[in-house]
């Protein structure tokens, strides 16, 4: 990404959770061809995210901008994270906002989370989903499903198994830093999977 950017040069604003995120979205903006207008600000993880908003979000920043976009991880509930973050942005910026997409008028307001389709998880079990979908990848998958396995009957089972099968194969395809982000930018991902349709369209509304 370019040095030197400052989120007052952009009329587009995409927050995300935390610096690996802003790279792989970074690299799906890319893709959908709306990189060079949108800053992408990251909150440092999950936890400081509803603060991150608040401090962020005013009625001058929002007089400045014209798309304020939001991506969070669904988790263990994508219903429960939806209405959550609907909610706040409705109340920081006065603008109904019933759930994922975007809001008409401006500035438009969107809100998308991952992985997407109302299934929880997060954005790494979307890219998981697309890899191992991907015939080409079987043989690969296979690998990483029985080294998942191994560890597991070893008692190292992972906190997220999506984390940890995507990290696992970025050890070996971008093994000099195997997180999603990084990966992405080393071009490890098919942003052209069908699975990647959801996401690509909430971005592709920073151009309209």
């Amino acid at each position: 990404m370019a040095t030197g950017r400052r989120i007052s040069d952009y009329s587009c604003v995409l927050v995300v959770e935390g610096y690996s995120d802003l790279l792989f979205y970074a690299e799906a903006l890319e893709w959908v061809g709306v990189a060079d207008r949108v800053f992408i600000k990251h909150c440092n993880g999950r936890s400081d995210l509803d603060l991150k908003l608040q401090d962020l979000i005013n009625p001058g920043f929002l007089a400045e901008k014209t798309h304020m976009g939001v991506i969070v991880d669904a988790d263990q509930d994508a219903e429960v994270a939806e209405k959550r973050f609907a909610s706040l942005l409705g109340t920081l910026t006065r603008k109904e906002t019933p759930g994922c997409g975007w809001t008409k008028g401006s500035p438009r307001i969107g809100l998308w989370v991952a992985p997407g389709d109302g299934l929880q998880g997060e954005i790494e079990s979307l890219v998981w989903k697309a890899w191992s979908s991907d015939p080409k990848n079987a043989r690969p998958k296979a690998c990483i499903e029985s080294f998942m396995a191994c560890m597991s009957e070893a008692g190292c089972s992972a906190r997220s198994r999506d984390k940890a099968q995507v990290s696992s194969l970025l050890a070996i395809r971008n093994d000099e830093d195997p997180r999603l982000g990084p990966g992405a930018r080393a071009g490890c991902f098919d942003f052209a999977r069908p699975e990647f349709a959801s996401l690509l369209e909430f971005l592709k509304g920073f151009g309209r």
